[in-house]
């Protein structure tokens, strides 16, 4: 697409088949992605590898585009383009990833704006930038919720902070990727931190967990179930409600708006959909014995490549049920759920907006540790 110096930006034809051709095309940007990501949080478990990358590029809800940035024949830069196609069609997410041993050529300043044109071309005038930065070791003054699940022992007095639009945390100015989104025009919308949890939990601190959850009275108006796939057929109607209170009841509005309701047949859907993947699902919920109705979860997901970790997908407690230790109930039966399953996970994984105090505090006493974050910025190209 476009050529400056020794660089060329090439867009990726999209294979037809996952043939040795696309096999080896697609395991170099894998490859890259995984030593930039291990370069950025110490980790490349959480990339995708070529397969999970060619399903991807066949997604019918997106379409998935990716330029390549070679100097002298070697990859050394790509650019994911993905633009939604049923529902905000004026919108792009751009991520950029660059050999780490060339992070001083421009070559990301050269796939951001080749990736604005392709997406400008294809009529989206709003585009989002994620990034992706190290742990900090500089926290706020406020405590938890800076960034840590720990909360903010370090003084931050004297750095300079970026808040995030919606409320959900803020970055280090100092950060390479702060700079590389601020210098292209991108406001920071939202803030997320990852961290890892070594599990099987030491029998200490399930026992220390477990006296606390007696302090709070439970069994009387709630009560847990637990199963692995599919939901149990009496609470696919329930479980259907609960995610439909995702949107409102999530600690910050999500990004991306869901246009496809919540039924049951959808749940299903999602469920066969997992199975189709490879993958599996561990679920958790609670449900309010007044009336039947499921009013918190907690899922992980077993990747099938990747036999010793865990992902934790969505936590939610609905609003009117808070304060009551329902995500720590939650998140404790998952995990014990964990170890029968699959007892060879050694690790999970699990994402949370920077500032939600009180779902990093529970991480943070099941033992989470501080692993990196994300972000993601906007341009409105609408307005220039």
């Amino acid at each position: 697409m476009s050529q400056t110096s020794a660089l060329a930006i090439e867009l990726m034809r999209i294979p037809d088949g996952f043939d040795q051709a696309a096999q080896e095309q697609l395991g170099q940007v894998a490859a890259l992605v995984q030593s930039s990501r291990q370069y950025v949080w110490g980790t490349a478990e959480l990339s995708n590898d070529a397969h999970d990358i060619f399903r991807d590029l066949k997604d019918p809800y997106e379409r998935v585009n990716i330029l390549c940035a070679y100097m002298d024949g070697r990859l050394v830069g790509r650019a994911e383009v993905r633009m939604p196609l049923i529902s905000e069609t004026d919108i792009a997410q751009i991520v950029v990833d660059v050999d780490p041993d060339e992070l001083s050529e421009g070559i990301g300043r050269s796939l951001l704006s080749a990736a604005e044109q392709l997406a400008y071309g294809e009529s989206r005038r709003v585009i989002r930038l994620v990034t992706e930065h190290p742990a900090s070791e500089l926290k706020a003054p406020a405590g938890p919720g800076d960034g840590s699940v720990m909360g903010g022992e370090t003084s931050g007095v004297g750095v300079q902070w970026i808040d995030a639009a919606d409320g959900s945390g803020k970055l280090p100015a100092s950060h390479r990727q702060t700079r590389f989104a601020e210098h292209a025009g991108y406001e920071l919308q939202t803030v997320s931190s990852f961290a890892l949890l070594d599990v099987p939990l030491p029998q200490e601190r399930v026992e220390s967990i477990e006296r606390s959850l007696e302090e709070v009275p439970f069994t009387e108006r709630y009560a847990l179930h637990t199963w692995v796939d599919s939901a149990p057929e009496e609470l696919l109607e329930p479980l259907a409600r609960l995610h439909a209170r995702l949107p409102s009841d999530s600690f910050v509005k999500p990004i991306v708006s869901d246009p496809d309701p919540w039924d049951a047949e959808r749940v299903r859907r999602t469920e066969r959909l997992r199975e189709e993947d490879g993958d599996r699902s561990l679920m958790a919920v609670a449900e309010d014995r007044d009336n039947g109705e499921l009013v918190g979860m907690t899922e992980l997901i077993l990747a099938q490549h990747r036999p010793t970790l865990a992902l934790q997908d969505e936590t939610l407690v609905i609003r009117e049920h808070r304060g009551r230790r329902l995500g720590m109930r939650l998140k404790m039966a998952n995990l014990k759920q964990l170890t029968e399953v699959q007892p060879e996970v050694e690790t999970v994984y699990s994402w949370t907006h920077t500032g939600n105090d009180r779902m990093n505090w529970v991480n943070a006493q099941l033992g989470f540790q501080d692993a990196g974050q994300s972000a993601v910025w906007l341009r409105d190209f609408r307005a220039n």
